[in-house]
């Protein structure tokens, strides 16, 4: 991994950073692992991932955020997955700032192109040994230049490891049917039974998502009932 030119010094930045912490200032976003900062401005920018708070707090962050490193590392050089340029400090996760959509905000020119690309994405990253599991979260989707799409925070990815173990592989295996169901459901617009018979080759509900639906549909239920009462003659 490459440090950019364009960038300051990796001490630079980790005073940056800690500069911005204090100053509240520069925050892009904030979650459970980490508050994420932008550097810079125009057209070369960077994110930072802070594992920051109280040190048993910061601890765990920092744990999670060499978990992501290690996602990126595998993954460098994919298309569709941000550029990865180090973790500074055993605490700051450097990244490549997208400039994109979030998808749900996004209008997609090109769907074809689109869903395409997000599948080869998929299965590279498969193939690679990681699985992402969290696509279908709202922030997690870039929709770039209208056609391309990025892939954002690996933060809860597992990595398949070497060997004997087995509940590291039920998770790499379980994260993938989310993923490659993830993607058939975004391409169908949610009808997943309008979809192809080609891209229902890829779906296949896990458990979680059987049980997600039936709490829906309890959740909704009254609310159905009410709208149907309220259309009859």
């Amino acid at each position: 991994m490459e440090w950019p030119a364009q960038a300051p010094s990796p001490e630079a930045l980790c005073r940056f950073v800690a500069e911005a912490a204090r100053q509240r200032r520069h925050l892009l976003g904030r979650g459970y692992q980490a508050a994420i900062y932008l550097w810079g401005s125009g057209d070369f920018r960077l994110v930072i991932k802070a594992a920051t708070g109280w040190w048993p707090l910061r601890l765990v962050r920092q744990w999670m955020l060499h978990r992501e490193y290690r996602a990126y590392r595998l993954l460098e050089g994919v298309a569709g997955v941000p550029r990865c340029y180090g973790l500074l400090a055993g605490r700051y996760l450097v990244l490549e700032f997208v400039p994109g959509q979030p998808r749900h905000e996004a209008a997609i020119a090109d769907r074809p192109v689109f869903f395409a690309e997000l599948f080869a994405t998929i299965q590279e990253m498969h193939r690679r040994g990681v699985a992402h599991g969290d696509i279908q979260k709202r922030d997690n989707l870039l929709v770039v230049e209208g056609r391309h799409p990025c892939i954002l925070d690996f933060g809860a990815a597992v990595v398949r490891k070497e060997g004997f173990a087995p509940i590291n592989h039920w998770l790499f295996r379980f994260l993938s049917r989310l993923d490659c169901n993830t993607w058939v459901k975004l391409k169908s617009g949610g009808r997943v039974g309008e979809a192809s018979e080609a891209d229902l080759a890829y779906y296949h509900r896990t458990w979680l998502e059987r049980a997600a639906r039936a709490v829906k549909r309890m959740y909704t239920a009254p609310r159905r009932w009410w709208r149907h009462r309220a259309t009859r003659p």
